[in-house]
């Protein structure tokens, strides 16, 4: 079959000043010969009346359907010349379209900027260095450094280990599976609203996710069901003391009585002389009873016998005051006191040494 060609039929739409809808069909309608005759229009056939009207239908659902959405917003590409919107403020409600409905936002859509967490540092553990020493060097306590570095024991140091350093008051923390926010912050006995703030978490569990490390704000640096056992003598380093329990000194240091006898009320506590880490929480082999020993961050050991009641196990991170024990006359006793000893590199030495004013 002959014939010329046939044509695209197409329309142009203008629905606002910048936009236009151009609807091209692929409707190609060619006359059969037998309907053309000369000097005459072709005859249309049925076929070709109902290709049209189809075309026109199609026509007029698009405008009607573009009618109703409202008017067709303005994308600006790379290359657009129309001008950005102008901003909402904050306070401005916006109204969401949802399904036919609406919703209405109390303010505008904006991106949050959360406060990064506190910065972490890095040490190198040089040869000599100990855990007291590089503890004391960044402020921190021995425990929140063994904590924060997966130490148990202080004789796991060793020279050219990286250890984390963080500020003095914060512990990291990996989220674990079925952690929550709550659960988390009540294990440190903090808030979980310090927790949120200091790590910019606004949704539970999206900000929340299984591996994140936090940075945990805690009170003190006693971690519950967490012990660290020391196992060498540190150097000592910044001597001060505080005195055990309040009473009177009935005996002092000498070579045949190393320590110093302090009597008060059976019942009376005793407390820890300055921050540290208990060593010691037990009968005594000898003769002193029962008796708590602290490893203090600086590097002596101090010693409480003849206790009627200890208060801390072995491990356990003790603050300066804390009540570790009371009063007794366990062991060989003529009374209630407190036997108080010190120790330096395995020597027995005179606490009242370190206690100021003494």
């Amino acid at each position: 079959m002959g014939g010329r060609p046939g044509r695209h039929l197409g329309w142009t739409v203008r629905i606002t000043d910048t936009t236009e809808i151009h609807i091209l069909t692929d409707l190609i309608v060619r006359t059969p010969k037998a309907f053309r005759l000369p000097g005459r229009r072709p005859k249309r056939s049925p076929a070709y009346r109902a290709l049209v009207a189809l075309a026109y239908a199609a026509l007029v659902t698009a405008i009607l359907a573009m009618a109703l959405a409202g008017p067709v917003p303005t994308f600006v590409g790379s290359t657009g010349d129309a001008a950005p919107p102008a901003l909402l403020p904050a306070s401005a409600a916006v109204a969401i379209t949802v399904d036919g409905g609406s919703l209405r936002a109390p303010t505008a859509p904006r991106t949050v900027i959360r406060p990064a967490p506190p910065g972490l540092g890095t040490h190198l553990v040089a040869p000599g260095e100990s855990l007291f020493t590089i503890a004391a060097r960044y402020g921190v306590s021995p425990q929140t450094l063994a904590f924060n570095n997966g130490f148990t024991d202080t004789a796991e140091l060793r020279a050219g280990l990286p250890l984390v350093i963080t500020p003095p008051d914060v512990v990291v923390y990996e989220v674990a599976e079925k952690d929550s926010l709550l659960g988390i912050a009540q294990r440190f006995g903090v808030t979980a609203e310090r927790i949120a703030v200091l790590n910019g978490i606004e949704f539970e569990p999206t900000d929340l996710l299984i591996g994140r490390r936090l940075a945990i704000p805690v009170v003190d640096p006693r971690f519950p069901g967490f012990r660290l056992k020391v196992s060498e003598a540190p150097t000592l380093i910044a001597p001060r003391l505080g005195i055990p329990v309040y009473g009177f000194i009935t005996q002092r240091f000498s070579r045949a009585h190393p320590g110093i006898d302090i009597a008060a009320p059976a019942g009376t506590p005793i407390v820890a002389p300055d921050d540290g880490t208990v060593t010691a929480s037990g009968w005594h082999a000898g003769t002193g009873g029962l008796h708590v020993c602290i490893r203090h961050d600086w590097g002596l050991e101090t010693c409480a016998h003849h206790n009627s009641l200890n208060l801390v196990e072995v491990g356990e991170r003790v603050l300066a005051g804390q009540a570790i024990a009371r009063v007794g006359s366990t062991g060989h006793s003529t009374g209630p006191h407190v036997h108080w000893e010190a120790r330096t590199n395995g020597a027995l030495v005179d606490p009242l040494t370190w206690v100021g004013g003494s």
